[in-house]
């Protein structure tokens, strides 16, 4: 429980990582989305919360020049909307970054369940506080400039008591999260394994050198 792992039989799209209550799990519905779609819109009633089984969804704010910010963003695995559980309307809009299969829950009967099931309850905080530490880690990672840099940092912050980290779903996925194009990381990463820095085993990679070392002499 309470972590933000794709939890998928067979490889296909993710279940949530907390176990749902019966009753609530029952008014759960499906709902699909097309890159672009929107989820909702700012300014309109809060009906449901969300999880994402596959795709990408973010939430979006215009700025006063025309453009737009993005606030958050939710993956495979994740759940959306969680601050909307305190609200009366949406503060922004959610749109699909890609092609997104998605479990909606009534809000009032995922409000219903948290008062009344203390397990659900703390699953889903730990869940809730898993996740904001994890769009922390995710700010800070953009901000570094060199891809070795990223790929370093997401292992540092994910890897095991061994120093090993299973890979994210498929290479496009994690270049994604990193927000690298495939090839770069590709090349990234058998950089850092010639070099000694990491080691490659199937779906799972290791952090071969200690926490703190510098490796300023990748490019």
């Amino acid at each position: 429980m309470g972590n933000t792992s794709c939890h998928s039989p067979r490889g296909g799209p993710c279940l949530p990582p907390i176990a749902i209550p019966d009753a609530l799990a029952a008014q759960a519905g499906e709902l699909q989305l097309a890159r672009g779609d929107n989820l909702f819109c700012h300014g309109g009633t809060v009906e449901k919360l969300y999880f994402v089984r596959h795709g990408e969804l973010a939430a979006i704010r215009p700025m006063v020049d025309g453009g737009e910010a993005i606030m958050l963003t939710a993956r495979s695995g994740e759940f959306f909307g969680e601050p909307s559980l305190f609200m009366a309307s949406h503060t922004c809009e959610a749109r699909a970054l890609a092609d997104s299969l998605l479990i909606a829950w009534p809000l009032a009967a995922f409000k219903n369940a948290l008062l009344n099931d203390p397990a659900f309850s703390l699953a889903f905080m730990q869940h809730v506080i898993t996740k904001m530490r994890l769009q922390c880690s995710r700010l800070e990672r953009l901000r570094l400039k060199h891809a070795h840099e990223r790929v370093l940092h997401y292992m540092t912050c994910g890897a095991d008591a061994e120093n090993w980290i299973a890979l994210p779903g498929t290479i496009q996925e994690w270049a994604c999260e990193l927000g690298l194009e495939p090839a770069t990381l590709y090349r990234t990463l058998s950089q850092l394994e010639e070099t000694g820095k990491i080691v490659r085993d199937k779906r799972r990679i290791r952090l071969a050198c200690p926490t703190g070392m510098h490796y300023a002499h990748i490019v």
